[in-house]
């Protein structure tokens, strides 16, 4: 038999590799070295994405969940003019949510120095008409400068006038949020 034809696997030509330390160290090295630049960068990668091929615009029905400390979807894309709903959705077994919409984010001056405050110095809804309907499992509504109509009950929770537009919904509550999107372009955050 030729043996140039018997390179069976695991046979006694098949060569293991023999990787040293160096090698493994450095590789290792390199890999948490992507690894890291991937979270802390993932935001500019995002955003130049973004800038090339454009965001999906929301337009119509959009599903806002809230989970214990972020948003699902984190970013939406609205056209002034369309006519939005947006259902936010509390999904915390535990926790109480609210959800406000704005720019500058506040700061307040304490004797430890300055420290970000709840809301924005900035309302989105500042004039803006919004339909509230479908409330489940509210706790309270801050209308603020908006101007509220109200569809449904509106007996079982408090209604506040005062800071930045606010609904506060208990662990697995929702509200429907309508409205038209207003002339007010640029980047605006929700938290």
């Amino acid at each position: 038999m030729d043996e140039a034809l018997d390179k069976t696997p695991g046979g006694p030509e098949e060569e293991l590799p023999n990787w040293s330390r160096r090698q493994f160290l450095l590789g290792t090295t390199g890999l948490a070295v992507a690894g890291a630049a991937a979270l802390w960068t993932r935001t500019p990668i995002v955003d130049a994405a973004r800038a090339i091929f454009g965001s999906p615009v929301d337009t119509g029905l959009v599903h806002v969940y809230q989970e214990d400390f972020y948003f699902v979807p984190n970013y939406m894309t609205w056209r002034v003019g369309d006519k939005m709903t947006m259902r936010l959705q509390n999904m915390s077994l535990t926790r109480y949510h609210e959800m406000q919409i704005g720019r500058h984010v506040s700061r307040e001056q304490t004797i430890f120095g300055t420290l970000t405050a709840d809301g924005f110095t900035e309302d989105f809804w500042d004039g803006v008409p919004v339909t509230f309907s479908n409330p489940y499992k509210m706790d309270n509504l801050v209308y603020s400068k908006a101007i509220p109509t109200f569809i449904g009950p509106k007996s079982d929770y408090l209604i506040e006038y005062g800071g930045a537009l606010s609904p506060t919904l208990k662990p697995g509550g929702h509200i429907d949020l309508t409205f038209v999107v207003p002339d007010k372009p640029g980047i605006w955050q929700y938290g």
